[in-house]
């Protein structure tokens, strides 16, 4: 534990089902004030057990970097990703296209059920595509990059409910994946901050913008 900082451990959240985006939010947003409301103070750290990985767990921590209920999703080393941004997300989803087309189609598709509601149980999902939960030798494992990328699209939904959040996290995963041009794909990744000016990045490949729906 750091110094000068208290870890309380919540109750784990768990989201599962075709739950539409609003009820998520709902949900997580009331666990953390149930939780918390008189346990705040300096130097709180509140962390919840969000997913089983293999024998570890995935947790989410609070406060996260923009306060309010933003919160951070804690993505070990050994997993893969790195710390879990963004771009390395999006290098390793890139990584895997290139190795297994095929296979990286239906990984997509994965990715697209979580980001639609369509289910939000990623062992659920993975039944679905069974043939891509080892299919590739390189980066990190297919459960644990389902089961981040899902919290980072709910983290994304409460930050930026008035805006594209989820969208934006989804198209910039798949730009960074499908992106032909390494010339281009680098200065994207420099300059692309926002939803608008990675709409006018995606149309220069021809990928189309997918909405977040429901």
């Amino acid at each position: 534990m750091a110094k000068g900082k208290t870890i309380i451990t919540g109750k784990a959240i768990t989201i599962k089902g075709s739950l539409a985006r609003h009820k998520i939010v709902k949900k997580v947003v009331n666990h953390f004030i149930a939780t918390e409301y008189k346990k705040k103070g300096k130097g709180v750290v509140f962390r919840y057990p969000v997913e089983e990985l293999g024998p570890s767990k995935l947790y989410i921590e609070r406060p996260g970097i923009k306060k309010n209920f933003d919160f951070k999703v804690v993505v070990e080393e050994g997993l893969g990703l790195g710390k879990g941004g963004h771009i390395e997300i999006g290098r390793d989803l890139r990584k895997k296209k290139k190795e297994k087309p095929r296979q990286f189609e239906k990984l997509l598709k994965a990715i697209t059920e979580i980001y639609i509601c369509k289910e939000n149980d990623v062992d659920k999902v993975l039944n679905n595509y069974p043939s891509i939960f080892s299919a590739f030798r390189n980066g990190a494992k297919v459960d644990a990059l389902l089961k981040i990328i899902k919290w980072l699209f709910i983290m994304e939904d409460i930050v930026y409910w008035d805006n594209e959040g989820r969208a934006f996290l989804y198209n910039f995963l798949r730009y960074v994946a499908m992106e032909t041009e390494e010339g281009r794909l680098g200065e994207a990744l420099e300059k692309v901050k926002n939803p608008d000016r990675l709409k006018s990045y995606m149309k220069k490949p021809g990928i189309d913008w997918s909405p977040a729906g429901r």
